[in-house]
């Protein structure tokens, strides 16, 4: 189009198609293009090397006359070029400047080209289609919702076909990337009822493309800065960002892929990411498989920093399987990342035999760190808390491996009079300022000591939240200090209520390890004052002895640690035996 329609597009869509347009005196496409070997894209033209790419994406469709559903519509050429060829097209986007553009390149063709602007994941017109087509707009849609969305959309047997950018590698000096991974994302449209028929690398064809922009848009600055009405910040962070992308497909990182699926026959299950709609009948599934209820209270504590996978029969709302996840700040080897803890693993009773790669129990388990952990992503790894049967049946399946065990610690309490030198009381972070100041101090104090391990955050945000604002269950934080200081030495959170043995849990400590054995000592005097007989606490096994002191008594519990290798993530030897977990890192205690 040789109009300046696409000055209006949003950035950086308006700086790419208006530096082509200087250059090169038309825009028609805002995708890659492609180049041969030996080829110069300088020579050949930006806009031939686009029409090249639309063209190649062409002789993969099935014949017209077909119905296509085309998400991402650009600027309408390739709707305008599949409606010349005999398609009736449906065209979505987002962006109402584009379907503006669109409306006009396609000015003649309404009765074979409807065009909506919309999101593909809020389109709701009940038509089926032969094709489902994305040219560099799949990577803007969650893999979950593209395919399971497509398979419905599609005619029996339809085609969906894309071409985009995708993840190739990934490693621990990855930042948090928006390109889907190429390896999860064959996967999850298997899962779907989809099969592959035709897989192009393109990458080495593409790079010139960003070659190509990173020249043209210096040249151009003055033009786009003045009529794009941008700041030089903003396109020297552009064109940062156009290095990186550079880099990453040069060291393989990145790639550029044509993929062509079939639809098949339904697949059993049906596997989705959890929204707040589905809360009734995972509470259901919950009753079900654990034979107690989950409140609604308590479910929205949990998930409302929370994340999920469910497995539903296909083309019911019987829902077969659950695997969530609860966001939680860690300490890595001292520095800040993201963890997810892993809970509400259920598999309905009709499911729970099926242990292969074919069971709902391993769609969901393999589909949850696809979508939500690993290098690449916010969250780095996940942890739990198993039973030694489940982690055996994950290993068989190659989901997990086990880095740690858990054991009992436990103490009788000594009943005795008040320190000489320390004191305990309690302390109130919803009602204190300087409570909370304490208990921070004390954080960053413990912090120190695990340097060469992995620790959940107990900064005063986490205590308030997962002590002091739990629905059902009330907690006691104890701090001990030095009486005449009152220099603070340690935190302990214990349970307010005995199990049936009459013992209390020590559900966490915030302290430095040094000063372990006397908040322990102190927590354990109280209680026998109370005439509470006895004090437990759980602890990863590798830091077990930090706790045995007092007269305590250590055993091993069924329950182990876990740690993903499914997914491209920490590399076992990096993470075993480095967990400090304790009862309070459970979400059930």
């Amino acid at each position: 189009m040789d109009i300046l329609a696409h000055l209006r597009l949003d950035f950086p869509l308006n700086v790419y198609a208006h530096a082509i347009y200087l250059q090169e005196g038309q825009v028609d496409y805002l995708h890659y293009g492609l180049v041969q070997d030996q080829e110069n894209l300088w020579e050949l033209g930006a806009l031939t090397a686009q029409q090249r790419a639309t063209d190649l994406l062409l002789t993969h469709l099935i014949p017209p006359p077909a119905t296509i559903l085309e998400i991402g519509m650009g600027l309408g050429t390739t709707a305008r070029l599949l409606a010349e060829k005999g398609y009736v097209v449906t065209a979505l986007s987002p962006d109402p400047q584009q379907v503006a553009i669109a409306q006009i390149q396609l000015k003649g063709l309404e009765t074979v080209v409807s065009l909506h602007c919309t999101t593909f994941e809020d389109f709701q017109i009940p038509q089926k289609y032969d094709i489902v087509l994305l040219q560099e707009s799949a990577q803007y849609i969650k893999p979950l919702i593209l395919f399971n969305k497509a398979y419905s959309l599609l005619t029996s047997g339809g085609q969906l076909l894309l071409m985009d950018e995708v993840g190739l590698k990934r490693g621990p000096e990855d930042q948090v990337e928006g390109l889907p991974y190429l390896k999860y994302l064959l996967a999850q449209a298997q899962r779907a009822g989809f099969q592959l028929t035709t897989q192009l690398d393109l990458s080495c064809q593409t790079v010139p493309t960003l070659d190509y922009l990173l020249t043209v848009i210096p040249q151009h600055e003055v033009r786009l800065l003045t009529d794009l009405a941008l700041t030089v910040p903003q396109l020297q962070q552009l064109l940062h960002s156009l290095r990186r992308y550079q880099y990453q497909y040069r060291t393989g990182r990145y790639g550029y892929q044509l993929l062509n699926f079939q639809k098949q026959s339904p697949p059993r299950w049906t596997v989705t990411e959890v929204i707040p709609q589905h809360e009734l009948a995972l509470r259901d599934l919950f009753l079900k498989v654990f034979c107690h209820p989950i409140s609604s209270d308590l479910w929205q504590w949990k998930y409302a920093r929370g994340m999920g996978i469910a497995v539903w029969e296909t083309g019911t709302a019987h829902l077969v399987a659950h695997y969530g996840g609860l966001e939680r700040r860690l300490q890595y080897f001292g520095q800040p990342k993201l963890g997810v803890q892993i809970v509400d693993v259920m598999v309905g009773s009709a499911s729970r035999g099926v242990f292969t790669r074919q069971g709902a129990y391993f769609l969901a388990g393999a589909t949850f760190p696809e979508c939500y952990a690993g290098y690449g992503t916010r969250i780095l790894l996940g942890y739990g808390f198993p039973t030694v049967k489940a982690i055996h049946v994950a290993e068989r399946l190659g989901l997990y491996a086990e880095v740690g065990k858990m054991v009992e610690v436990q103490w009788k309490t000594v009943p005795g009079r008040p320190h000489y030198a320390s004191q305990i009381r309690h302390i109130h972070l919803d009602q204190q300022a300087k409570d909370r100041d304490l208990l921070n101090q004390l954080w960053q104090a413990m912090q120190v000591d695990f340097q060469q391990a992995i620790i959940g955050v107990r900064d005063a945000d986490y205590v308030q939240y997962r002590y002091l604002q739990h629905p059902e269950k009330q907690y006691e934080i104890l701090l001990v200090s030095r009486r005449l200081s009152r220099s603070p030495l340690g935190i302990a959170i214990i349970s307010t209520d005995p199990d049936r043995a009459g013992q209390y849990r020590l559900l966490d400590l915030i302290a430095p390890l040094r000063h372990i054995p006397l908040v322990i000592q102190q927590v354990c005097r109280i209680l026998g004052n109370r005439g509470v007989p006895m004090l437990t606490a759980w602890i990863t096994e590798n830091f077990a002895h930090h706790l045995m002191s007092n007269g305590a008594q250590q055993q091993l519990l069924e329950v182990r640690i876990p740690h993903c290798i499914w997914y491209e993530g920490p590399p076992l030897e990096e993470v075993r035996h480095r967990w400090w977990l304790m009862g309070g890192d459970t979400d059930f205690m």
